[in-house]
């Protein structure tokens, strides 16, 4: 790298920051400590230990999650100070900027809505499984066939064991808003691409120039040239910021979710006054 190409890079992330220090959060940021079990829980009464293992759960869902959600909503806001920097740049500066500083920071963000989307799937199912208990007496198990091996754990595990519970219908309706149809459609299948084919670009260049392609339903492949459009980092950044919104939702929904499981275990909803 020549010296010139330091100085550009190093002026461009001074613009960088002076567009950061300009910008604003596109939702609030997610609470921490407002989950409150108690201090003591006694082993030797009927649910001590599925009070203990709820406790330890909630508590690292409940940080884990927000942890998530603020980080995304954090790289809407630089990626979003970034699209100003190279809004009035040529393609060569464009190329450099994305290169150094963005490419990384996008990946990150248009995969961490599914990912966000898994691991309340996780800590519902966890969470379910042992409130359950309070419902479930005698018949309640503790197996792997009712709560499989974390890394078996999906949508299907959550739903059917927070089923029961009265506010999961609010927060299954605001999860099935993340990472849908409309969100893959505007960033051309981001996760699909980037996990099983090409990655696409962001702002600058093509990918998978040939394709393979159904020439009608039920008819034989055919092979198309002409590539993939790389996603603008506009239309990245307002698609991103809309999952927030809805993640936050997530969020909320998930805290009424815990306070009513909670209520059961604990006898008090453990959570703390807003």
């Amino acid at each position: 790298m020549t010296d010139d190409e330091d100085k550009f890079l190093s002026e461009k992330y001074s613009e960088y920051r002076n567009s950061l220090r300009e910008s604003e959060a596109c939702t609030e940021f997610m609470p921490y400590g407002w989950f409150k079990p108690p201090e003591t829980i006694r082993l030797d009464t009927e649910f001590g230990r599925q009070q203990m293992i709820y406790r330890d759960v909630a508590d690292d869902a409940a940080r884990d999650l927000a942890n998530g959600i603020n980080h995304l909503i954090n790289l809407t806001r630089r990626l979003d100070a970034w699209h100003k920097v190279i809004a009035k740049l040529d393609v060569h500066g464009k190329s450099d900027i994305l290169h150094e500083f963005v490419q990384d920071l996008a990946s990150t963000a248009l995969l961490k809505p599914y990912t966000l989307k898994a691991r309340f799937y996780f800590a519902v199912a966890h969470l379910s499984h042992q409130a359950n208990s309070t419902s479930q007496g005698v018949d309640w198990s503790d197996d792997f066939v009712t709560l499989p091996e974390d890394w078996r754990i999906n949508e299907e595990a959550a739903v059917r064991l927070a089923r029961p519970w009265r506010s999961w219908k609010k927060l299954i309706k605001a999860l099935n808003t993340v990472d849908m149809r409309d969100y893959k459609t505007a960033t051309d299948d981001f996760r699909s691409k980037h996990t099983h084919r090409f990655t696409p670009q962001v702002e600058l260049g093509i990918t998978q120039m040939v394709k393979r392609l159904p020439s009608k339903p039920g008819g034989k492949p055919y092979y198309g040239v002409g590539g993939s459009e790389p996603i603008q980092l506009e239309i990245l950044v307002r698609e991103v910021k809309g999952q927030c919104v809805r993640l936050s939702k997530c969020y909320s929904t998930f805290r009424m979710l815990v306070a009513e499981q909670s209520e059961a275990l604990f006898g008090t909803a453990c959570e703390a006054s807003s």
